[in-house]
């Protein structure tokens, strides 16, 4: 009996199969999960709508698959065995003999003579080691890892199948785990190293000549969110027409109300950061310039205003960048939208989102600020026409006038980027739409008259 791909909603059609969930000759129980599919708006695990045992996988990890689409065989009361041959790809995947269509789609990987000679696989975080020790961590992680001078073996992996996560990585390095990149190690090496050389060239060398360290390499299968987040992008480079205009903020006003409703919402649970306040001032700058918040229907030529307000939020998760939605932010409180925001950014942290988290998005908010940066030309979230960026708060000296004489004073400063089509919108516009929300920024108990 075969297993078609059942509808994934409305108007999706097809989607990439990002993980098996069985393999060949498992048992599997009604409503078991039998794979992941990723489609432009959510990835959704499908269920399996027989009690049998898995016979022939049609499909592999990476794949495009369509609805109607045969992906599994199986067959009731008796083991499918595991006689068919097991795909490379993935340990969770096995492939059985496929149709010639897909049987001509499986390239074979093969290894150039030099690259034979290194350890398999060898991954540049672990320095080689071998495959039972290799580190299960995610781009993101890794690269932290990286940054923050961490070897990713001492790291203790609280993430699934001993996965180490940015929580594992942050804590590590907060115990005093981490070493300072070409201090503690050259250090430590460099009585030895002296030791070595001769005496009359120790005296003579002012260096020694540096050694050549393995030269390795590592690969991923570009998949998944991170293929989607490609697919996204070039389209919104290909269709529209970029510009970013950048302002600054005295955000010292907005410093202080965050940190009274800080202490409110913790009263109720509730962790208020800055990105509620920043919602509600681009909805009040909105209302004023609505054409920021819109899209062109290229198949009637028309500009679609929306006078609702639904804000896209880039979230940063470890398989990459997804853009999930707070909808109707005019009508919620801050303390509302906060509590919305918790919720949304650890469900997006955890796989847990839905089809219905990506629906109706007309801007988005991307927040770089925890990390840093003075200001950056983020890519619009296409078929919008604008995308603001938040960055890092930070002190500074700044020429004020008080009482009728100019101070230096220190205030809370930031920068606000904004990408724009500007098929759509026009630079003076933008100018204006940035103007009007920096000063709500500056003066957000302003927010208040807003209805």
């Amino acid at each position: 009996m075969e297993f078609k791909l059942p509808e994934l909603g409305e108007g999706v059609h097809e989607g990439e199969l990002v993980k098996w969930k069985v393999k060949v000759g498992d048992l599997v129980k009604d409503d078991q999960i039998l794979c992941e599919i990723m489609t432009d708006k959510a990835t959704i695990e499908i269920p399996s709508p027989f009690h049998g045992y898995c016979k022939e996988i049609r499909a592999k990890e990476g794949e495009t698959v369509h609805v109607g689409q045969v992906l599994v065989t199986f067959e009731n009361g008796k083991s499918a065995g595991a006689s068919a041959p097991v795909s490379g790809h993935a340990a969770t995947s096995v492939a059985a003999p496929a149709p010639a269509a897909h049987a001509a789609a499986a390239p074979v990987q093969a290894k150039p003579a030099a690259q034979a000679a290194a350890p398999a696989a060898s991954n540049l975080i672990t320095g080689g080691l071998s495959p039972e020790s290799r580190v299960l961590a995610a781009p993101a992680t890794r690269r932290m890892a990286r940054e923050q001078g961490v070897d990713l073996t001492s790291v203790p992996a609280s993430g699934p199948h001993g996965r180490v996560m940015r929580e594992d990585v942050e804590s590590f390095v907060k115990g005093g785990g981490a070493m300072s990149r070409g201090t503690g190690a050259v250090a430590a090496a460099a009585p030895q190293l002296a030791t070595q050389l001769p005496g009359q060239m120790a005296k003579t060398l002012p260096f020694r000549a540096p050694v050549m360290g393995a030269q390795t390499e590592e690969r991923m299968a570009f998949k998944g969110l991170r293929k989607k987040i490609s697919e996204k992008m070039r389209q919104s480079k290909d269709k529209a027409a970029h510009f970013t205009y950048v302002e600054e903020a005295d955000a010292t006003a907005l410093v202080q109300l965050r940190a009274s409703a800080k202490d409110l919402g913790a009263q109720y649970g509730i962790k208020v950061t800055f990105l509620p306040f920043v919602m509600k001032a681009m909805v009040a700058a909105l209302r004023k310039y609505p054409i920021l918040n819109s899209h062109l229907d290229e198949q009637t030529n028309e500009i679609v205003i929306k006078h609702y307000f639904n804000i896209g939020l880039s979230i940063q998760t470890d398989d990459g960048l997804t853009a999930p939605c707070v909808k109707d932010v005019a009508s919620k409180s801050v303390l509302q939208l906060a509590k919305e925001i918790q919720d949304i950014v650890d469900r997006a942290r955890a796989k847990k989102l839905t089809a219905e988290d990506f629906a109706g998005s007309t801007i988005t908010l991307t927040n770089a600020g925890s990390i840093g940066g003075l200001f950056a030309t983020p890519v619009i979230n296409f078929p919008e026409v604008a995308i603001l960026g938040f960055n890092k708060i930070f002190r500074k000296p700044v020429v004020k006038t008080v009482n009728g004489k100019e101070e230096i004073v220190i205030r809370d400063w930031t920068y606000f980027s904004i990408s724009l089509d500007h098929r759509i919108v026009d630079g003076a516009i933008a100018a204006e739409f940035m103007k009007t929300f920096i000063q709500y920024i500056e003066n957000p108990s302003l927010l208040v008259l807003e209805g």
